[in-house]
């Protein structure tokens, strides 16, 4: 029987250091550095396979998880870890890819390290389907505060909202200079380009909320006040799997939402909530939040949803809106 070698990997664009750790053994019996290369990793793993049963980890990274599936279809087992939970000493000050390889190896082998979960890759088209959406949603809030600035430094106060159809009618009759009515055309037809890519968007998101595996997941959190297709959607491709955390206090930890404390020699001091965890998701629920600081009253449009559901979700819907509305 094969003795169990875990290979710690610093994956980077370029190369790749890998650290071979044996079982057993207190020091690594190879390094190397890799081109990344399919043919050049596969090659160097095939051989390190015919003397030990490998067990490969990275840290995840901004180049996602094609390294993890290039793996598993080779047949070797791998892992990706989350950086932020990797256990660091206050006191090393010394960092090198070599050193991060061998670090993840050892705390690989004892079990110290936290995994994330990896989704499929249609899970992940989806979920940077949504983060486009996102992203050109906050680009057109940036347009609209050039708008704001470049009319402010002018004199003018725009009445109403940009996008309003009394607002359009103002600046359409707005007189300025050649020039800055030329600036203003542009940012106008950007910002309505952008609206339009958006609602585009918006539909394409819909479209696949009502589709396996996401039309089921999408009704069953409707039922929740102040949860629309665009908020479920976000949920559930970054959340992916809501079971694989074992109680809401877990969850809730993922996404940042537990309140930070520093409590020591018997004082107990509680701050804000940590925001060390998936932002998405954060924002999007403490958005849908606010509508519980209305009376717990369900809405027609609420009562629709309320309808395609069974009684017991109906239930605790609307014990969650007193619950809630009670809380805030």
């Amino acid at each position: 029987m094969k003795n169990i070698a875990y290979v710690g990997i610093d994956y980077h664009q370029a190369f790749l250091a890998v650290v071979v750790l044996p079982e057993g053994e207190s020091q690594p019996v190879d390094k190397v550095k890799l081109e990344n290369d399919p043919k050049k990793i596969k090659k160097y793993m095939n051989k390190l396979s015919k003397r030990y049963e490998i067990k490969t980890c990275y840290e995840a990274s901004s180049c996602g998880y094609f390294f993890y599936r290039q793996m598993s279809s080779w047949g070797y087992p791998c892992e990706v870890i989350a950086p932020s939970k990797i256990p660091q000493k206050p006191g090393d000050h010394v960092k090198t890819d070599f050193k991060d390889a061998e670090n993840i190896a050892y705390q690989f082998r004892n079990g110290w390290l936290s995994y994330v979960h990896i989704p499929k890759t249609e899970e992940e088209e989806v979920r940077a389907l949504i983060r486009c959406r996102r992203a050109l949603k906050e680009t057109s809030k940036r347009v609209k505060l050039q708008i704001y600035a470049l009319l402010k430094v002018q004199g003018f106060k725009i009445p109403g909202k940009l996008g309003s159809s009394k607002c359009d009618a103002w600046l359409r009759e707005l007189s300025l200079s050649p020039l800055m009515d030329q600036i203003l055309i542009e940012y106008r037809t950007l910002l309505e380009y952008l609206n339009t890519r958006i609602a585009e968007m918006d539909r394409e998101i819909e479209r696949i909320s009502e589709t396996k595996p996401y039309a089921e997941q999408v009704k069953r959190l409707k039922v929740l006040r102040g949860m629309g297709v665009l908020s479920c959607m976000i949920l559930i491709t970054d959340i992916i799997d809501f079971k694989r955390f074992p109680n809401p206090k877990s969850l809730m930890g993922f996404l940042g939402l537990t309140p930070s404390e520093y409590s020591s020699s018997g004082i107990q001091k509680y701050g804000g909530i940590t925001k060390a965890g998936n932002s998405a998701c954060r924002k999007i629920l403490v958005e849908c939040v606010q509508h519980y600081k209305k009376k717990p009253k369900p809405t027609i449009a609420l009562i629709n949803k309320w309808k395609e559901q069974p009684a017991q979700q109906v239930e605790l819907a609307l014990k969650s809106m007193h619950r809630l509305h009670k809380r805030y």
